[in-house]
C-alpha cells in the first residue's frame, strides 16, 4: 500500500510540473507625486486602473493565458512625466492581456481607450473616461463629488450609489454634490457601472 502512494505521488507531481506554466509578470514605473495628473491613452484591452504608491505610477501586465506569452513581448508601454503630468500609452497586441496600472491615490485620472474593460478603484480625484465600446466600472463616493456627467448612446447604464439606473438607447444624467470632485464618463456602446 505505501508503495503505491509514493507512485501515485510522483504520478502527482509529475502532472503539476508538465502543467502549464504561469504566465509572466512585466512591469514599469516612474517616479510620480501624488496630486497630479495621469493620462491614460491605452490600446483595446482589460485594465485595471488602481490606487498604488503616492510616489510613484506603475504599469503591470500579463499574459490572459500561457498560449498568449509570446506576445507579450510585442507589447509597448510608453511612459512620460513632465511636473506634475504622467502619460502612459499602450501598443500592440494589448487585448490578450490584463494590464493592472496604479497610481497615487489622490490623482486626476484622464482615460482614452477604443475597446476593452475597464475598472477604476480608490482613486480620489476627478475622472474624465472617454470609450467607444466595452464596460466601465469606476467606484464613486459621493460625498467627495461636486458634479458626474455619465452617458452611453447604447446599453445600460447604472449609479446604484447614487439612485440612478436607466437602460436601452441614450441614457445620460447629470448630478450635482457638495464634494469637490467631477466624474465626466462617456460610452458609446455597453454597460456604464458608478458603483
Amino acid at each position: 500500500m505505501r508503495r503505491g502512494l509514493i507512485v501515485m505521488a510522483s504520478l502527482g507531481l509529475g502532472v503539476v510540473a508538465s502543467g502549464p506554466s504561469m504566465p509572466v509578470e512585466h512591469t514599469i514605473e516612474r517616479p510620480f507625486s501624488e496630486g497630479g495628473i495621469v493620462t491614460l491613452n491605452l490600446s483595446s484591452g482589460d485594465y485595471t486602473v488602481g490606487a498604488g504608491a503616492s510616489d510613484r505610477v506603475r504599469v503591470q501586465w500579463r499574459a490572459e493565458d500561457a498560449d498568449h506569452e509570446k506576445d507579450m513581448a510585442k507589447i509597448k508601454v510608453l511612459s512620460d512625466v513632465f511636473e506634475r503630468v504622467a502619460t502612459i500609452r499602450t501598443k500592440g497586441p494589448t487585448s490578450r492581456a490584463r494590464f493592472t496600472i496604479e497610481v497615487p491615490a489622490r490623482s486626476d485620472v484622464h482615460v482614452r481607450v477604443h475597446a476593452g474593460d475597464i475598472r477604476i478603484e480608490g482613486i480620489e480625484g476627478n475622472k474624465d473616461v472617454r470609450m467607444t465600446a466595452g464596460d466601465l466600472y469606476i467606484d464613486v463616493q459621493p460625498d467627495s463629488l461636486r458634479h458626474v456627467h455619465a452617458s452611453v448612446s447604447i446599453g445600460d447604464l447604472k449609479a446604484r450609489s447614487l439612485g440612478i439606473a436607466k437602460d436601452g438607447f441614450k441614457n445620460s444624467f447629470d448630478w450635482f454634490g457638495d464634494g469637490q470632485y467631477t466624474l465626466d464618463a462617456r460610452l458609446l456602446v455597453g454597460d456604464v457601472h458608478l458603483r
